[in-house]
């Protein structure tokens, strides 16, 4: 009997590890939507929307506890009506904040999404606190042993070198106090965030400024013993007997940005990272109208293809508006480069609503949705097209000039980019059956024939053929 039942609590331990192993490699092969700004609630109303747009994640802004500040008004961005980087300041490890929601309301997130098969990662941010230090939780300053143990002995200072990994992992960046991520009783309440997050029903993390936290091999701060805070939270290591729950079958990536001593090679043999070369590369060429094929093809990362891709970021977008010239052609356009190739977890940045190409346009605020671009036939024609060109070799073809970007998955189907003003004749051969294909984001006839498609594709516009 007790064979029996040790037999059958074995076979359910292996079921479930491996349906986690699924839902993580479901994950990366798939599409992320960050839901900026949305809080839980508005998150859940749009589950259904967001699964039949094709993507097969979300990502939210941080959930944990926050400085309120401007008086808790909800604007995006405004100088006394409420700043969307107020979630990027933590006052506490808690589940819940005055812009995005309760735990009550993220649980009932999770919730909606497994009913869709959508993951939901969330934004999480262990290396620094608000400014406002007499806003930090009583429970959180007890737990890590009191204010003068929370911070790096580092962290009396900005960042003073990109390229000094000692300044990189703890000083502070833009003037954010630098937390002694190296701390076990720090590790240990943090754990139990994370731990509840999944408990809650989260299937992966973004760790903001991955690259500031100390690698194993990195210099070591006097306030710490040794770097073991990425070993902790990738699973191979516990603290205080404290483990990451279900840590293989998580999602986990690192924003790593490509400046200075980055050593995103090393952090890619943890987690993917952050492509963030890759992206100022495509927005370059789609600022120029040119997609050259041999030009775009790498990914511009050494932890490459562990990497997460994107055309903008919420910080290229709302910090210095690097890339809020963007029109949403152009977007879309960048989103099918990413999307149809092979490798990378391209992740899609929802803009606010209004005008296009401006920043902070004003016509939405923290808690609701964003713009509709997400949800245009172009987009969700290449999610789905992602979802059924899996496993599948890709090949990067320019038609007749480099304003015409053809992405060939395998013999099965090709997505095809107009960056031009005019209509573009194109043939692609490709060992399709012989007929006619209508494409699925703007209904454009291609006929295939002696394996060579061909077509005419209309100005400023995305053909998806399978």
């Amino acid at each position: 009997m007790l064979r029996r039942i040790f037999t059958f609590a074995m076979i359910f331990i292996l079921g479930v590890s491996a349906m986690s192993a699924e839902n993580k490699m479901q994950t990366k092969q798939g599409t992320i939507l960050h839901c900026w700004c949305w809080s839980f609630k508005t998150i859940e109303d749009n589950i259904e929307k967001i699964s039949e747009a094709g993507f097969t994640a979300i990502q939210t802004s941080p959930a944990n506890e926050c400085f309120v500040g401007d008086n808790g008004g909800l604007e995006i961005m405004s100088a006394k009506k409420g700043k969307w980087y107020y979630h990027y300041q933590p006052t506490d490890w808690k589940i819940g904040n005055y812009q995005l929601g309760t735990r009550d309301d993220f649980i009932r997130m999770c919730a909606k999404a497994k009913k869709f098969g959508i993951a939901v990662i969330v934004d999480v941010v262990p290396n620094h606190t608000t400014t406002h230090k007499d806003e930090i939780s009583l429970d959180f300053i007890e737990a890590v042993g009191g204010m003068e143990k929370m911070y790096h002995k580092n962290s009396d200072h900005t960042i003073r070198s990109m390229a000094n990994r000692r300044e990189v992992t703890s000083a502070m960046l833009g003037g954010l106090p630098d937390v002694n991520t190296e701390n076990p009783l720090f590790q240990e309440y943090f754990m139990n965030y994370i731990n509840d997050l999944i408990d809650c029903g989260a299937d992966g993390f973004r760790f903001d400024t991955a690259k500031h936290i100390a690698l194993p091999d990195d210099p070591v701060d006097p306030a710490s013993k040794e770097n073991d805070f990425w070993p902790i939270f990738t699973g191979k290591k516990s603290v205080n007997g404290k483990s990451v729950k279900n840590a293989d079958g998580l999602f986990i990536y690192g924003e790593v940005l490509q400046e200075g001593a980055s050593r995103e090679d090393a952090y890619g043999k943890l987690f993917p990272v952050t492509a963030s070369k890759y992206g100022k590369l495509l927005r370059s060429a789609l600022k120029n109208e040119k997609l050259n094929a041999k030009g775009i093809v790498n990914f511009q990362n050494a932890a490459s293809p562990e990497v997460v891709t994107w055309i903008e970021s919420h910080d290229t977008y709302a910090n210095e508006g690097e890339s809020a010239y963007l029109t949403n052609f152009m977007i879309r356009a960048g989103w099918a480069v990413i999307a149809s190739r092979k490798d990378g977890t391209p992740l899609f940045f929802n803009r606010p609503k209004g005008k296009e190409a401006a920043q902070f346009p004003g016509e939405s605020k923290i808690g609701e949705t964003g713009n509709d671009e997400c949800f245009s036939p172009e987009v969700s024609a290449v999610n789905k097209f992602r979802t059924a060109m899996q496993g599948e070799n890709e090949k990067f073809l320019n038609g007749e000039n480099a304003g015409i970007l053809i992405i060939k998955r395998g013999e099965k189907g090709c997505v095809i980019v107009n960056l031009n003003s005019k209509p573009s004749a194109v043939q692609v051969e490709i060992k399709l059956p012989k007929g006619t294909y209508i494409d699925k984001a703007n209904k454009t006839k291609f006929v295939c024939k002696d394996s060579v498609l061909k077509g005419k594709i209309k100005p400023k516009s995305i053909c998806v053929v399978y």
